[in-house]
């Protein structure tokens, strides 16, 4: 009888056992982000953009556990980045600038902006996001690219941020210059 009830005890333990390890497996397979896919090895992270005769949208990753979505007003020259924090579930970026004196729109010709987004790795402790946000008059070649003070640690503690998007490179598409 002894004998039974330690061959049970082994038995539950060992089920139980392999219950823990299935839901570990899945739950570390799970927390891979839903825009990501793998290909020989190597993660791809999506971006997605898309615009219409007065706005464009573009999304990209501001760190590791946020995504920021940039909304641009072609009418006003407006770019904003809108980020929420997955720990609280609220919106707890905000940032602007206007584009229209870097790409030096005259206001009495409508522009033809677009808007795209590209990942960077930037270096040091006091690092901005991880996404490079480019705009650019397709009427007269001007660009610019911008980048978002990111600070990982408002976010990881729930605070709101916001401030201006910073601008990293201005520029004529037409004959880029670096060094400038």
């Amino acid at each position: 009888m002894k004998n039974k009830s330690l061959f049970v005890g082994i038995g539950i333990g060992l089920l139980f056992g392999i219950g823990m390890v299935t839901g570990t497996l899945i739950g570390v397979k799970s927390e891979r982000s839903a825009a990501t896919v793998e290909i020989d090895g190597m993660v791809l992270k999506a971006a997605g953009s898309d615009s219409s005769d007065n706005f464009s949208l573009a999304t990209g990753s501001i760190s590791d556990a946020a995504e920021g979505a940039f909304f641009l007003d072609t009418l006003t020259g407006d770019l904003q980045c809108i980020v929420p924090y997955a720990r609280t579930g609220q919106f707890g970026g905000h940032f602007k600038t206007n584009v229209f004196g870097d790409l030096q729109v005259q206001r009495t010709k409508k522009p033809r902006l677009l808007l795209v987004t590209g990942d960077v790795q930037f270096l040091g402790t006091n690092r901005p996001g991880n996404t490079l946000v480019y705009v650019v008059d397709a009427t007269t070649g001007n660009f610019a690219s911008y980048y978002v003070p990111w600070n990982r640690q408002l976010e990881s503690t729930g605070r709101p941020q916001s401030g201006a998007l910073v601008a990293l490179k201005v520029g004529q598409a037409r004959n880029i210059t670096l060094g400038q």
